[in-house]
């Protein structure tokens, strides 16, 4: 432990503290002021959540090297520390004023609760159940066939008593280091077991039937067993907390303390259990694991972004977009791994070993390391806009459980931007799959909600010889 008064200025010290708290202050005033209600799961409310817990809250032990394991890791310039918290807060104001600049400005506000959204309360089409089963066989086909293709399955081998460094290996070997297109895998066995387990789940809340729930339960259980298989600790915890998100929306609740209080419950039991499994930590003392489940949650996704602020441009120059993704090689670029080369930046003792780490951080320090300090501004504006015509365009739609595991499966897609790269949703075969299901499922269930309501409304008025540029939008 190192104490203030061991490290750095005590006026420096005290202004920063200030100030750090002086900017909490100012984003929880202009949430308000934009009318985000922080306890209602949307878009823009689970992100400033996130990328506060993330990639804001962490930089006070950073700064304070009250975290060893980081302080030994190289974090441990306070003035590198004191720049990372400037950009980090410099780029959630940012987010934060465009809100403000949509509302004021362009005079577009978005709902303060999902009750203010079209309900239709009309069973589901048929057709939409049967396609969901049909695209659940083909994920549990996919699963299959990536299993045959990895060495092993890390969690099998974790049952059998593998060491910690074979499991190091195998997990590597079945994420990135991956021989084959790891993408389209992840797809069939994250993100539409994910979305279809959402779409059960919010189906068997509003129809509550045998069928339903049964449904349910069989993508709970396939969902949580590919959180699982590959020895991950997140997966898992965020797929408990996107349903937790499903059954908030259903129901058209607020987060209260008692949710709070079961979500994070629920997340230090399982981390607990996980640490002492996967991680090894079976002898270690309960306040040691917590310890450690504490240094990674807060400082483990901030701390990569002071690596990419050392490493660029003083060992390696701007990329000037050469991070982003170049499919076909279509772009005059070879791109660049830089989670992968700030990894081992930070730790160099990995290079060599087989093992490919990643170093995934907020989303503007990828930016950074592409363009400088301007690329920090400009994506902060770029994601601003991004987060709030999302929820936007979702407050439009019809309020069922097609939108509602939509919903949730964008919130957390999108609440990552608190730890990782922009590039990773250009051209994000994920997300554009997920908004394609979405249209399928609104056309076999023949449900547009708003855009139909103004579809109707304008043939009718052409029937009745009206001229439709009178229509009142």
């Amino acid at each position: 432990m190192y104490s203030v008064f061991k490290r750095g200025d005590t006026m420096q010290s005290t202004l920063f503290v200030l100030n750090f708290f002086a900017v909490l202050f100012v984003v929880f005033y202009i949430c308000k002021k934009v009318d985000i209600n922080l306890l209602i799961p949307t878009i823009p409310s689970i992100f400033i959540w996130s990328y506060l817990m993330f990639a804001y809250i962490g930089i006070l032990p950073l700064y304070f090297f009250w975290d060893d394991y980081r302080f030994r890791l190289g974090v441990d310039n306070q003035q590198m520390i004191l720049m990372l918290w400037l950009f980090s807060s410099v780029s959630i104001l940012i987010i934060l004023m465009v809100f403000l600049f949509i509302k004021r400005v362009w005079g577009i506000e978005l709902f303060t609760s999902y009750k203010e959204m079209k309900v239709n309360d009309t069973l589901l089409d048929k057709k939409v159940k049967v396609f969901a089963l049909i695209l659940f066989v083909v994920c549990i086909l996919v699963i299959l066939e990536y299993i045959n293709k990895i060495q092993s399955v890390p969690l099998f081998e974790l049952l059998r008593g593998a060491s910690s460094q074979e499991l190091t290996q195998l997990r590597s070997s079945a994420t990135n280091n991956f021989s084959g297109k790891l993408h389209w895998y992840r797809l069939f066995y994250s993100t539409l077991p994910a979305f279809l387990s959402y779409f059960a789940f919010a189906l068997a809340l509003r129809e509550k039937s045998m069928k339903n729930w049964t449904f349910f339960l069989v993508t709970f259980i396939l969902k949580s067993f590919t959180s699982l298989m590959n020895i991950e600790k997140a997966p898992l915890i965020w797929y408990i907390v996107g349903l937790v998100i499903v059954y908030l929306i259903s129901t058209r609740k607020k987060i209260n303390i008692k949710s709070a209080s079961i979500i994070g419950g629920s997340a230090l039991v399982g981390l607990v259990i996980m640490y002492k499994t996967i991680m090894g930590m079976g002898d270690r003392a309960l306040i040691d694991i917590i310890k450690a489940i504490s240094s990674r949650a807060l400082t483990g996704q901030i701390s990569p972004a002071y690596f990419y602020m050392k490493m660029f441009p003083e060992h390696e120059g701007f990329l000037l977009g050469r991070s982003f993704p170049n499919p076909k090689g279509i772009f005059p670029w070879d791109p660049y791994p830089v989670t992968v080369e700030v990894m081992n930046f930070m730790n160099p003792n990995i290079v060599g070993t087989g093992v490919v780490g990643s170093a995934p951080t907020v989303f503007w320090a990828d930016m950074y390391a592409n363009f400088s300090i301007g690329g920090i501004f400009l994506s902060s504006i770029f994601v601003g806009f991004i987060i709030f015509f999302s929820q936007y365009i979702l407050f439009k739609l019809e309020f069922n459980a097609i939108t509602i595991a939509y919903t949730t499966t964008l919130i957390m897609s999108l609440k990552n931007l608190a730890s990782t790269s922009l590039a990773a949703y250009v051209m994000n075969v994920e997300l554009f799959t997920i908004t394609m299901l979405l249209v399928i499922f609104l056309v076999l269930n023949k449900s547009f909600g708003f855009w139909r309501e103004r579809l109707i409304s304008r043939k009718k008025l052409i029937n009745e010889n009206l001229n439709p540029e009178e229509i009142k939008t």
